[in-house]
């Protein structure tokens, strides 16, 4: 669960589990620059999956890993708004106490495979949104 205040003009902190994060934008879309826009914790959000899997299951491999660096890149769709990515490349550098590929890219694969974010978003699962009134 996250839970969300606004914090004026297009900030809002939000609050997820015992952290708090701020999202804004930039100047340029009416922020003030406080923190990762929606967009770009949108991206973080399967990243920070995968890497957690590649960790559990490097272990499970009885992997070492020295080192695990990803790159997220959404591309939108060239159109007016309301935008949406149309594609999520997610580039992975694993450096492990093995240099045969097959494994490694195993682990990526079953990182991935075993990621919620990315099969919530291979099952395009639709936000529902209510309005509630605070009493």
């Amino acid at each position: 669960m996250a839970e969300l205040t606004w914090k004026g003009d297009i900030a809002s902190e939000i609050k997820i589990g015992d952290h708090i994060v701020t999202t804004d934008s930039n100047s340029d879309e009416g922020g003030r620059n406080l923190g990762p826009a929606p967009t770009e914790l949108f991206l973080a959000a399967p990243g920070g999956c995968i890497m957690i899997n590649i960790s559990r299951i490097a272990k499970k491999m009885r992997m070492e890993l020295r080192s695990d660096r990803m790159r997220i890149l959404g591309i939108k769709e060239q159109k007016d708004r309301p935008s949406s990515f149309v594609e999520l490349n997610v580039d992975v550098a694993v450096d492990a106490d093995t240099i045969d590929r097959a494994r490694l890219e195993k682990l990526v694969r079953l990182a991935e495979e075993n990621c919620t974010v990315s099969n919530t978003l291979r099952n395009a699962v639709a936000p529902t949104v209510h309005l509630v009134w605070d009493e």
